[in-house]
């Protein structure tokens, strides 16, 4: 199986900062996750963040994705974050 290369950046400048971890959050919701903010990305004190309300399914991105070094994959926190652009997807979110 062929993965799909996540790049360390966005393409561009005019790109939103998180628009590289889009394929990311669009894989889990199409496997049934769901952002507990319509929209999915939103920004907050900390820069650009996506909650989810189930937990990240590491194994199904690790088999449809390849990731750069920039990209932290935290398995015991239940996140991921860019180190490149200060972008944080978090699972396990109560949506209060």
């Amino acid at each position: 199986m062929v993965r799909t290369k996540i790049l360390p950046y966005p393409r561009n400048h005019l790109d939103k900062p998180y628009s590289h971890l889009q394929p990311l959050v669009d894989a889990m919701i199409e496997a049934g996750n769901e952002p507990v903010r319509d929209g999915g990305f939103y920004m907050d004190r900390d820069g650009w963040r996506c909650d989810l309300k189930r937990s990240i399914d590491f194994q199904l991105l690790a088999n449809k994705f390849e990731f750069p070094k920039s990209i932290i994959l935290s398995e015991p926190l239940d996140k991921i974050f860019c180190q490149n652009t200060w972008v944080e997807i978090k699972g396990s979110v109560d949506p209060q």
